[in-house]
């Protein structure tokens, strides 16, 4: 039974949080595929954008996993190294250039979504803006 339970836990244990990115910030990047790599568990975008100097950087975009991704339209066709993007992105909490991908469109207009586009920020509890103690629901009538 020990054992059953070990292995069970496994795909649990080997998952990762997504803690990393912060939620309640977006950004819209405009840039040049580096590259694009369909690969698992996670595919990213390599992508060189223009900061506020001037200078050209580089950020990597994760955008989910293929099998999830395939299921939702994405084609490892759909992105190409030259490829002028706009994407909107979560990024990572301590400032590097990383982030998760809400949604890219493609140099064809398209519009392809992202593992972020499925998480909500909200407050924890006590924070300015967190919901309070809500009221029971009108009884039925």
């Amino acid at each position: 039974m020990m054992l059953v339970s070990l292995v069970g836990a496994a795909p649990a244990i080997a998952h990762h949080s997504t803690a990393m990115y912060d939620y309640k910030n977006t950004k819209v990047l405009n840039g040049t595929v580096k590259e694009f790599r369909w690969t698992n568990p996670h595919m990213f975008i390599k992508l060189m954008v223009s900061d506020a100097q001037g200078n050209s950087v580089e950020w990597s975009v994760e955008c989910g996993t293929p099998n999830i991704n395939a299921r939702h339209g994405w084609k490892p066709s759909d992105i190409k190294a030259g490829d002028q993007l706009t994407m909107e992105i979560n990024p990572l909490r301590d400032g590097t250039l990383g982030a998760t991908l809400k949604w890219v469109q493609l140099p064809d207009g398209r519009k392809l979504w992202g593992p972020a586009e499925d998480i909500v920020a909200v407050p924890g509890p006590g924070a300015a803006g967190a919901p309070g103690p809500q009221p029971p629901p009108p009884p039925a009538r």
